[in-house]
């Protein structure tokens, strides 16, 4: 299961660029990205899971203007090995629930990652000698994708590592309520999604507090026998 892993953080890694640094094709949207890297992971079902649960729950917060969301690309690419790892112990709506509930947080990684790249980046342009500007331009393009592979490479290692030791330590011993509670997450991430469709409004702090809180009532009260 290492290589598959260690394969999507790779392939993720790559992917994510295309959210800002590259192509910009698209293939950096949930509902691409994570089949993809399920594919890679061998579980394609549990990749549009992810995807389609995060593409719905960031469909109203689109990069308009000065607003940053936070990173959905980034959550995604975190999520879906995870998710794979999590349905060695559950079912792969619970593993994907799990995945998603413990994923979240990674999404300001990402959008923390994404601005701070572009500013060590701006750094190259202000170098380009005068004279010389189309081999020096291209020289500094290539450094800036480089770093910036390596530096998504890092920050993807580094969090999907954080979230398979979870997987490791409390897999195995998670209650199947909780289970139960955890497989109802993918699809409340689409209902919440369409729902701030209808209503046009652009995602609070205090929105995506409340649905944390909601999700750890039900899980409480899944626990109670």
């Amino acid at each position: 299961m290492m290589l598959p892993v260690v394969s999507s953080i790779l392939a993720g890694a790559l992917l994510w660029l295309d959210r800002v640094f590259i192509f910009q094709s698209m293939v950096s949207r949930p509902i691409i990205l994570s089949p993809i890297l399920g594919l890679i992971l061998g579980n394609v079902t549990i990749g549009f899971l992810i995807g389609a649960s995060l593409e719905l729950l960031w469909l109203n917060a689109p990069p308009v203007g000065a607003y940053l969301p936070n990173d959905e690309s980034f959550c995604a690419a975190a999520a879906t090995p995870t998710a794979v790892l999590a349905s060695a112990h559950m079912s792969d709506a619970a593993a994907a629930g799990f995945a998603l509930a413990a994923s979240l947080p990674f999404a300001v990684v990402g959008r923390t990652l994404d601005t701070h790249i572009r500013m060590l980046n701006q750094d190259l342009i202000h170098r380009i000698p005068e004279g010389r500007m189309e081999p020096a331009l291209r020289n500094a393009i290539g450094k800036a994708l480089l770093r910036s592979y390596l530096y998504a490479l890092a920050a993807l290692g580094i969090s999907v590592g954080l979230l398979c030791t979870a997987v490791i330590l409390v897999g195995e011993i998670l209650p199947d309520a909780v289970k139960t509670a955890l497989s109802y997450m993918p699809l409340a991430g689409v209902v919440i999604g369409l729902a701030g469709l209808m209503t046009k409004e652009v995602p609070r702090p205090v929105q995506a507090g409340l649905f944390i809180l909601g999700i750890v009532i039900i899980l409480m009260i899944s626990w109670i026998p």
